[in-house]
């Protein structure tokens, strides 16, 4: 990310005078990220043999989910993300009853749990 940033910041001259304050801004940046709440889904076959994951651009395997916008509520959010990510629409799939929540330092993420064939 910091790469990323530097790279962006030389290309556009209003944000090169900040390059100094970089490491802090992204620490800040990265200190808010996990203030905001994830939702999503586990997809689970039938017969409990397969799991649906997606790999995100960090190589790292996660269930399909996203952060929460502004204005929605957490089934809403699951189900944006969920379409987003894997293109299935699950809004008639939720119960808000069957879920999973964890919190991993500051970061709360919650995923409802989905029995497809």
């Amino acid at each position: 990310m910091e790469e990323f940033a530097k790279t962006m910041s030389m290309a556009i001259p209003s944000v090169c005078n900040e390059i100094e304050n970089l490491p802090a801004f992204l620490k800040e940046w990265r200190k808010y990220k996990l203030t905001i709440p994830t939702y999503g889904a586990i997809f689970i076959s039938q017969d409990n043999s397969h799991v649906l994951m997606i790999q995100g651009y960090s190589g790292n395997w996660s269930f399909p989910r996203g952060k929460m916008e502004s204005g929605e509520n957490p089934e809403e959010c699951a189900v944006r993300e969920v379409f987003e990510e894997v293109g299935l629409d699950i809004s008639n799939l939720i119960k808000s009853d069957e879920y999973i929540e964890s919190k991993k330092e500051e970061k709360y993420s919650t995923l409802g749990i989905m029995n497809v064939s």
